[in-house]
């Protein structure tokens, strides 16, 4: 446990050296480097970093209560309820891309921003396919 503390520990201290260098090099580096330097910083101090190490060291100070929360995330009720929630994020998501489609034609966005979002609609269509039929096939 000590180790997986210390990684996110060091997962943030990494992205605080990418934002750090993102600030630092502001004007020296193209904007796009700038950006990635600053988005990636930032993700891994809050998401990977931060986060984590707190769930380790709440797992430290009290084992029983975490104990209990692992129970819990792990009941299939739970488990049924996060995957109905997945399922209806992705189809509100998939209209969403289309909709976003649909404003970009009416506003003459450039082609490439209307075909990726039709691309991403069709990838995300044809993979739920491929998904629905393997998980028949295991079942």
């Amino acid at each position: 446990m000590k180790k997986k503390s210390f990684l996110y520990l060091m997962i943030t201290m990494l992205g605080v050296i990418s934002v750090a260098f993102g600030i630092i090099l502001y004007n020296k580096i193209p904007d796009n480097v700038d950006g990635v330097l600053t988005g990636l910083g930032v993700g891994l101090v809050a998401s990977a970093g931060i986060s984590m190490w707190r769930f380790f060291r709440m797992e430290k100070k009290d084992p029983e209560k975490w104990k209990q929360h692992e129970i819990e995330s792990q009941d299939e009720r739970n488990v049924i309820i996060r995957l109905k929630a997945q399922a209806k994020a992705g189809e509100i998501l998939q209209w969403a891309v289309m909709a976003v489609a649909w404003v970009a034609i009416f506003l003459d966005a450039p082609l490439w921003v209307i075909l990726t979002a039709i691309g991403i609609f069709f990838f995300k269509t044809v993979l739920e396919l491929i998904l629905m039929s393997r998980y028949q096939k295991e079942m």
